[in-house]
Order: C-alpha cells, then sequence, then structure tokens
C-alpha cells in the first residue's frame, strides 16, 4: 500500500469519518493498530489482524470489505480514542490559556510516542505523508479548530491561522525529530514552549497602521 491510499485513510481519520463500532468491530480495529505498531503499514495483513483479535479472517471481511476500509476505520476510531483521552485531560481546566497549553502537552506526548505515529517514522512514511496538501489541511483545520474554541472561550481575538501553522508545525518537528534538542524532553519543557508560543500569539492584533 503506498501513500496514496494511506494519505485518503488519515484524511478521512481527520476529518471525523468515523463510525460506531460494537464490540466484535471494537475488538478488530484495536488489534489493527496494535498490528500496524508492530508490522507497520505495508507489512500489517488482516490475517495478522484476524490472528491477533482472536476472530478469524472472514469476520474481518464480513464487517470490513478491503484493508482499506480497515485501516482507515482503525485510524478514525483511534484518533477518537486519542480525543477522548485529550479531553479526560485537559476539559476540566478552566483556564482558557492553561487549556490550551495542556492540549499542545498532550498533543505532543502522542506524536512523541504513540507506537503508529512512531512507526510511520521508521518506515519513512512520516515526511512524505507532512509533504501532502490534503493531509496538511486537515492538520491545520483541526489545529484551529481548537484554537479558535480558545479564543472563543478566552474572549479574545487572534490571528488562529497563523497560529494553527506554528503550533501545526511544532507538532511536526516534534513527530519527525522527538530527540532534537533538550527543551521539549519533557512534558515540562513542552509546556513551556506551549507557553511562550500562545503569549505570543494570544494577544489582541494591533490595529493597521496602513493609509
Amino acid at each position: 500500500m503506498g501513500i496514496t491510499p494511506v494519505r485518503s485513510l488519515l484524511v478521512g481519520a481527520l476529518i471525523g469519518q468515523s463510525a460506531d463500532a460494537d464490540p466484535t468491530d471494537t475488538a478488530i480495529l484495536a488489534a489493527t493498530i496494535r498490528c500496524l505498531s508492530r508490522h507497520g503499514l505495508e507489512r500489517t495483513t488482516v490475517a495478522d489482524v484476524a490472528a491477533e483479535a482472536g476472530v478469524g479472517r472472514a469476520t474481518v471481511f464480513r464487517r470490513f470489505d478491503t484493508k482499506e476500509e480497515l485501516l482507515g476505520r482503525a485510524f478514525a476510531w483511534e484518533l477518537d480514542q486519542l480525543v477522548t483521552r485529550f479531553h479526560a485531560a485537559i476539559d476540566d481546566i478552566e483556564d482558557p490559556y492553561e487549556r490550551a497549553v495542556e492540549w499542545i502537552v498532550e498533543a505532543v506526548r502522542t506524536v512523541r510516542h504513540h507506537p503508529v505515529a512512531r512507526r510511520f517514522v521508521d518506515d519513512g512514511a512520516a515526511l512524505p505523508l507532512l509533504h501532502d496538501p490534503q493531509i496538511t489541511a486537515a492538520l491545520l483545520t483541526s489545529v484551529r479548530h481548537e484554537l479558535d474554541l480558545t479564543a472563543q472561550r478566552a474572549g479574545i481575538t487572534f490571528d488562529t491561522a497563523t497560529a494553527a501553522e506554528i503550533v501545526s508545525r511544532f507538532f511536526a518537528s516534534v513527530w519527525l525529530a522527538p530527540d532534537l534538542g533538550s527543551a521539549t524532553a519533557t512534558d515540562d519543557g513542552v509546556r513551556r514552549v506551549a507557553r511562550t508560543m500562545l503569549s505570543f500569539l494570544i494577544v489582541p492584533s494591533t490595529p493597521s497602521t496602513d493609509s
């Protein structure tokens, strides 16, 4: 499976193309994520997933017509799990600024440590994906949505489009080079970087002096 179908699967996951899953579906999707972590995209097979989930190969194909559908649903399902964990970590934080900081900390922790994210880097799939305009557009939209919510909660206005690009580039750099430098080596370090980024960004726009 090349980068193009993988790209479409990830775009679908990023824009929220997911569906409810019953217990058997859930077991299969969770097994798919484990297999992707272990074998990578190219080498993961439906037989691997079936064995990992403890079901027959025919059971997988009754529920997912193709490997591509299985992977797409697995990416969307895993993203749902991550979003749930993000909200569990930050939703009790009342201060919009601190909530946004902790959201960045959670996101960096994910790209640094999630086994599938790390596998993408190890297999050389991460950089081509980040060069794809559909992937970057979906990522920017997702990040900007969170920053728009921050602005709304704080009752302020700032350039969320530019902020989303800066934050997304930060995520990408940590994903591709997690050991580059010591500033972001710990959650506290990421927190300091996030506060620096947001303290600059969450400032009311200066009126234009252009005549």
